[in-house]
């Protein structure tokens, strides 16, 4: 059944449909779900409101905590959001736990790699993830249960044994940043993000700009990059070296495909043609390569 799921989710990207439609249909403005406001889905989702706006289409964009929310919005009956981010892997487990969506969904684009950073204190035992299985009481601070961030720890957990030993603490992680700082007796401590390779988010530069006090944990497992049940690989092995600090770059971690969904049983035809023309016409507007 996984099998199943995986070559149905994430098959090849949909070829362009009709192009310059400017017909919105009955069911009104198209909504799309994307992220915390300011981040990297929540600005790629006000480009392309805004390219939508220049070929007819009304987009309203909403903001969320993450690829799980925004999964919940897109195949909720009573929401109105028929669009939405989300990581490659969120939408797998999401459609593993509610089969009956397959159907629904329609994957509009790939945005991109979405690469895993954990941060440790420099000076302590947490180099790699090994080391996070090996640690007796292991804490791993993450911004939120409805996140894709949650999604690929969960999915890391069951390729890689002992990392279900790890407790993980809900928050804001700039917090959880400066708390590493002060580090408590027997307790390993580490933050942990998802993000594409050029985005700079706040614990990145955090990290990248105080190398005395902050380190990139290796995450070196082969097991995290092996192909399951036969299908593709899900996570990408991947040396980052540009866009991020130059520091992170020197460390190994594995990258997950962000994509564009859509939920077919919640836009008309003409909608679903018009979102699909102008996001495989214009995808360099929306989500601009550095």
């Amino acid at each position: 059944m996984q099998d199943l799921f995986r070559h149905a989710l994430l098959a090849c990207l949909l070829l362009a449909g009709a192009q310059g439609v400017h017909a919105q249909g009955e069911r009104g403005s198209v909504v799309i779900s994307t992220g915390l406001e300011g981040g990297g889905y929540w600005s790629a989702g006000e480009r392309l409101r805004a390219v939508a706006a220049e070929v007819g289409v009304d987009v309203e964009n909403r903001s969320s905590s993450g690829s799980l929310m925004n999964l919940e919005r897109l195949f909720d009956s009573g929401s109105p959001v028929s669009l939405a981010f989300a990581q490659a892997d969120a939408v797998e487990y999401f459609a593993g736990q509610n089969p009956e969506i397959a159907p629904a969904i329609g994957t509009l684009h790939s945005i991109g790699q979405e690469c895993v950073f954990i941060i440790s204190r420099s000076d302590d035992d947490i180099k790699t993830l090994k080391d996070m299985r090996k640690s007796e009481r292991m804490q791993l601070g993450i911004k939120s249960p409805q996140s894709g961030i949650w999604v690929t720890y969960h999915s890391m957990m069951q390729r890689v044994p002992g990392l279900d030993g790890v407790t993980l603490i809900y928050g804001d992680t700039i917090e959880r940043m400066n708390h590493l700082l002060s580090p408590l007796t027997n307790i390993d401590r580490a933050v942990m993000v998802v993000h594409g390779t050029d985005a700079h988010s706040p614990e990145i530069e955090m990290a990248a700009k105080d190398p005395d006090n902050y380190r990139f944990v290796d995450i070196e497992d082969e097991r995290l990059t092996r192909a399951v049940d036969g299908g593709e690989p899900l996570y990408q092995r991947k040396k980052v070296r540009s866009g991020v600090a130059e520091e992170s770059g020197k460390v190994e971690t594995i990258c997950v495909r962000g994509l564009l969904v859509a939920n077919r049983n919640k836009l008309t035809s003409a909608q679903f043609d018009a979102v699909q023309g102008f996001v495989q016409a214009r995808w360099a507007e929306i989500h601009p390569e550095p």
